[in-house]
């Protein structure tokens, strides 16, 4: 399954919720790892406090809204598409946040470098 480049595209797949904080921060946080993917190295001291920011909260509730969304998502999302992203096979463990956004920024990019080489066949 090609999850395509939107964010939103990603966490539908994993059966991720639209209705919890965490989802918001986190599509914004896959929006900016897409565009600069080293972003995902600096969690904390980059990423949390801009989408605090833009969001009018607090960097530590940022981090527990995600982690709830995860949670959450593990618990009742898409367990088949989790396996295959995560690569395991039991969904009992949940991952860390900072895992989380790793996985996710790069499955967004290595679509992006997918799609990339189809065009340069054609071209």
């Amino acid at each position: 399954m090609t999850l395509g480049r939107d964010p939103a595209n990603v966490l539908r797949a994993i059966g991720m919720h639209p209705k919890y904080k965490g989802y918001a921060y986190v599509h914004h946080i896959l929006s900016l790892t897409q565009q600069r993917p080293e972003y995902m190295y600096h969690l904390t001291t980059q990423l949390y406090p801009r989408v605090a920011q833009r969001f009018g909260a607090t960097q530590t509730s940022v981090e527990r809204n995600i982690r709830f969304a995860i949670k959450r998502t593990w618990e009742s999302g898409n367990k088949s598409e989790l396996r295959r992203l995560f690569c395991v096979y039991d969904v009992k463990w949940i991952p860390t946040n900072s895992e989380f956004i790793s996985v996710l920024t790069e499955a967004i990019t290595n679509d992006r470098m997918i799609d990339s080489i189809q065009l340069a066949m054609l071209l």
